[in-house]
C-alpha cells in the first residue's frame, strides 16, 4: 500500500497533464465543439474528489467553483463562452497546475484574484448581474517567490490554414431527408408485409377446409367423387395463393434489407470524420506543451484520414498524452541537447496514414529516448530477474497502471508514466500500440487503430475446438513451420529469407487457450505484432482475410482475457475475436506449478470491490482497505463493477456516484435486482452528498453515505468492520 504522502505526490505529479487536458478541452469547447464540457466538467469533478480526499483543501475548492461555472455554462443558452467565462476557467486551470507545483508551499499563492473571476462568471452566467471583477482581482495568481507563468495559448489563424474548415471537420450532419425517405419506404414495407400475414391466415383457413373434406371418418360412398373434385380445386387454389405469398415475401425481403443497407449507410457516411480537427488539436496540445515547459520544440503534422466518430473519441485522448509526453520527457532541455549534439529545436512528429483496414498513426521525437536503466532500477522489486531482460522485453512493462520512473515529487522523468491509459484507450478499439526507442536518438510510437467500430477486417484461424480470429492489421505474415528452434527460453521462429534476424518466440495457440500442445513442423504459424516486436503462434488451419461485424466483449454474457468480441458466422457459430497484446502478455507469463491436492485451502479473507473513476482515490481506498486484511477488485465505472461483482461476488461494495458508462446509483439498483448480490453491503463515497441523493441511496438500502469533502478515514474503517461483522 503507498502512503498518503506518495498519493499525495502522485497526484501532483498527474496534475501537468490534467491541466493540460482541461485546457485544450475548455480550447476546443471556444471553437465551437460543445462536446468538450462534459469530459472537462468530469475531469474537475474527478479532481475536486481527490483533492479533498487527500485532505488538499485549496485544490480542491478551486475544482469545485471552476466546476461550478462548467455547469452554469451548460446550462446556458447564451452562445458562445463570453471573455470573462473563459478568462476565469483558464485562470482556474493554471492557478491548480500551480498549486501542484508549489506542493506543500499554498499558503504563497494568492487565489482570491482567480476565486472572484469564477464567482463573476458564475453569477452572470446564472444572469446575477453581478458587477464584474477589478482590474486587481482579474490578475492571474501569484508565486511570493519568483516563477513566470505563461498564459494558456488560443488557436492562432495558421492552425487552420493546413486543414479543412471546422465545419468539415466535424461528422457530416445526418441528412434528414434521406432518413427520412428511407424510414417511409420501411414503413411502407411493414405494411405490405402486415397484408401478406392476413393473406397467409386465409390461406391457413382453407387448407383447414380441405383437411376436413378429405377427413376419411363419416365419408359418404356416395359423394367421393364430388369430395376428389372439391378437394382438387382447394389444393390448386391453395398453391395459387402461397406461390404469391412466396413471391411477394421475397421481394418484400429483398426491398425491405435494400432500405436498411442505404439506411446503414447514411447512418455510417454521418459517423464519419475526418482527421484534420484531431490534427489541430495536435498541434494545439504541442504548442501549449512546449510554452508551459519553456522548450523549444517543433510540431510537425503530416497526413490525414477517415475515421468513426467513436474511434476518434477514444484516439484523441491517446494522441494528446504520447505529445505531450514527448514534449515533456522525450525531448531534452536545450543544454544537454547541446552537450549531445543535437540542434537546439527539438522535434516531434506526428504522421497519419490510411490503408483499407485502419488507420495509423506514429509520434515520433529526436529526444533522449526510453530511459531503461531506470526502468529496471524502478522494477527491480516486483519483477524477478529484470536486470536480466534485454530493452524490448521491459517495452511491455511501459504499460502497466501506477508506473513511474520519476526520482522527485515535482516532475515526472520517465517515458513509461501515462502510458497505460494510452494502452487502454487503444485496447478498446481493438488497436494496437507499438514502441520503438533508442536511447539518445529518440522514440516511435505507432498506434494501429480500425478505420470504424461497425466492423474489422479479420484473418480467421482455427485451433483445436476453438474457431477464432485475429485482426488483420496485426498480422504481419502466415509461414509454414520447416522447422521449430528449440531454445533454452522456448520454442523459436527464423523468418524465411532473414537468417541474421533475431529469432521470433514461438507458442502454439491451442496450448495458449487451454488445450495444451507444442509447435510442430507442418503446423502454419501466425506472426504477429506486438507492442515492442514480433511473436508467432502455431495455428490448425488459417482462411484469406475478410470483414465481419463485431459484438464487443462488453455486450457479451460471458468474460475472457484473451477474447475482445464476437463476430457471427454465416453457419450460425461465431468467431472469437483475439486481443493479440494479451495473447502476448499470456504467452510470456512462466507456467505455474499446479496446486497440491494435499495442500490446506488458506483462509478465505473477505473480498472488497472498490468502484471509483478517479484513480488517486480509488488507490487511497484500496489501500485502506487492504491494510484491513481485505483482498480488493477494483473497477473504474460502475458498469465494469457490475460485471466483477456479478463474477465474484463481492462482501462489501464502496462506490463513487458520478461515473462514466454506469453511475453509481444504477450500479446499486443493479446490485439490489439480483438474488445473489442483493444483501451485500454498500457504501458510497461522493461529493454529491446532497439530500435528493442520500434519500435515493437509502431507499436501496445502502449501509452508510460519507461525502469525500469531509472524509474521515477511521469512519470508513468502522462502517467497514460493521458491515462485514454483519450489523
Amino acid at each position: 500500500m503507498r502512503s498518503r504522502a506518495d498519493l499525495v505526490a502522485a497526484f501532483h505529479r498527474a496534475m501537468p497533464d490534467r491541466v493540460a487536458q482541461a485546457t485544450d478541452l475548455w480550447l476546443g469547447y471556444e471553437q465551437g465543439q460543445a462536446g468538450n464540457l462534459p469530459v472537462l466538467r468530469r475531469l474537475l469533478h474527478t479532481l475536486k474528489g481527490e483533492a479533498h480526499m487527500l485532505e488538499l483543501l485549496a485544490c480542491g475548492d478551486l475544482a469545485e467553483l471552476a466546476e461550478s461555472v462548467i455547469d452554469a455554462a451548460r446550462s446556458s443558452r447564451g452562445g458562445r463562452p463570453t471573455q470573462l467565462t473563459g478568462d476565469s476557467v483558464l485562470g482556474a486551470l493554471e492557478a491548480l497546475g500551480l498549486l501542484s507545483a508549489s506542493a506543500g508551499e499554498e499558503a504563497a499563492l494568492d487565489l482570491e484574484g482567480v476565486k472572484a473571476t469564477l464567482r463573476a462568471a458564475l453569477a452572470a452566467l446564472q444572469g446575477g448581474g453581478a458587477r464584474g471583477p477589478t482590474a486587481d482581482e482579474l490578475a492571474p495568481p501569484r508565486l511570493d517567490r519568483a516563477a513566470e507563468s505563461v498564459a494558456p495559448p488560443r488557436l492562432e489563424p495558421e492552425l487552420r490554414a493546413r486543414g479543412a474548415p471546422p465545419d468539415q471537420a466535424a461528422p457530416a450532419a445526418l441528412d434528414a431527408a434521406a432518413v427520412g425517405a428511407r424510414l417511409q419506404e420501411l414503413q411502407r414495407l411493414h405494411g405490405e408485409r402486415e397484408v401478406l400475414q392476413r393473406r397467409l391466415r386465409e390461406a391457413q383457413r382453407m387448407l383447414r377446409a380441405l383437411l376436413m373434406e378429405i377427413d376419411p371418418r363419416g365419408a359418404n360412398v356416395d359423394r367421393f367423387a364430388e369430395r376428389i373434385t372439391k378437394t382438387l380445386g382447394y389444393g390448386a387454389e391453395i398453391e395459387r395463393a402461397l406461390g404469391a405469398v412466396r413471391a411477394d415475401w421475397s421481394s418484400n425481403e429483398f426491398a425491405a434489407g435494400r432500405a436498411l443497407g442505404e439506411l446503414d449507410e447514411v447512418v455510417r457516411k454521418a459517423s464519419v470524420v475526418r482527421t484534420e480537427r484531431l490534427l489541430d488539436q495536435v498541434s494545439l496540445a504541442a504548442r501549449s506543451a512546449a510554452r508551459m515547459l519553456g522548450k523549444d520544440v517543433e510540431a510537425r503534422v503530416e497526413g490525414t484520414g477517415l475515421l468513426d466518430a467513436q474511434v476518434e473519441r477514444r484516439l484523441e485522448p491517446a494522441l494528446l498524452h504520447l505529445v505531450r509526453n514527448a514534449i515533456d520527457h522525450g525531448i531534452e532541455p536545450a543544454d544537454v541537447r547541446a552537450r549531445r549534439g543535437k540542434p537546439a529545436r527539438g522535434t516531434v512528429a506526428v504522421t497519419v496514414v490510411q490503408t483499407d483496414a485502419a488507420v495509423r498513426v506514429e509520434v515520433r521525437d529526436d529526444g533522449g529516448g526510453v530511459d531503461f536503466a531506470r526502468l529496471r532500477e524502478v522494477l527491480a522489486p516486483s519483477v524477478q530477474d529484470v536486470a536480466s531482460l534485454d530493452d524490448a522485453e521491459l517495452v511491455p512493462y511501459l504499460f502497466a497502471h501506477g508506473l513511474t520512473t520519476s526520482r522527485s515529487v515535482g516532475a515526472i522523468s520517465g517515458r513509461g508514466v501515462g502510458l497505460d491509459v494510452v494502452a487502454r484507450e487503444i485496447g478498446a478499439l481493438g488497436g494496437q500500440v507499438r514502441v520503438d526507442s533508442r536511447p539518445g536518438l529518440g522514440t516511435t510510437i505507432l498506434l494501429v487503430v480500425p478505420k470504424s467500430l461497425h466492423g474489422e477486417e479479420v484473418v480467421p484461424i482455427s485451433s483445436g475446438r476453438f474457431r477464432c480470429a485475429v485482426p488483420t492489421h496485426a498480422v504481419r505474415s502466415v509461414v509454414l513451420l520447416d522447422e521449430v528452434l528449440h531454445t533454452p527460453d522456448g520454442p523459436r521462429l527464423r523468418l524465411a529469407g532473414e537468417p541474421s534476424a533475431e529469432l521470433v518466440p514461438l507458442f502454439s495457440l491451442a496450448a495458449l487457450l487451454g488445450d495444451g500442445g507444442q509447435p510442430a513442423p507442418g503446423d502454419a504459424a501466425l506472426v504477429l505484432h506486438h507492442a515492442a516486436g514480433l511473436f508467432a503462434v502455431s495455428v490448425g488451419g488459417y482462411e484469406n482475410p475478410r470483414p465481419v461485424s463485431l459484438v464487443r466483449s462488453e455486450e457479451l454474457p460471458f468474460t475472457s482475457p484473451l477474447v475482445r468480441g464476437v463476430a457471427p458466422t454465416a453457419d450460425g457459430e461465431a468467431l472469437l475475436l483475439l486481443d493479440v497484446e494479451r495473447l502476448f502478455a499470456c504467452a510470456r507469463q512462466a507456467p505455474r506449478e499446479a496446486p497440491s491436492a494435499a495442500a490446506a485451502e488458506p483462509k478465505r479473507e473477505p473480498l472488497a470491490l472498490v468502484v471509483e473513476d478517479a484513480p488517486v482515490a480509488r488507490e487511497l481506498l484500496c489501500g485502506i482497505l487492504r491494510a484491513l486484511g481485505l483482498r480488493v477488485e477494483e473497477a473504474s465505472d460502475g458498469r465494469e463493477g457490475l460485471a466483477l461483482a456479478r463474477a465474484t461476488p463481492p462482501d462489501v461494495v464502496l462506490t463513487d456516484l458520478e461515473m462514466p458508462y454506469m453511475g453509481g446509483l444504477e450500479l446499486v439498483a443493479e446490485l439490489r435486482r439480483s438474488p445473489a448480490l442483493a444483501r451485500v453491503p454498500v457504501v458510497v463515497l461522493t461529493t454529491a452528498a446532497d439530500e435528493p441523493n442520500v434519500a435515493a441511496l437509502r431507499g436501496l438500502g445502502v449501509r452508510a453515505v460519507l461525502s469525500k469533502q469531509r472524509f474521515v478515514e477511521e469512519e470508513l474503517r468502522q462502517i467497514i468492520a460493521t458491515s462485514l461483522g454483519g450489523a
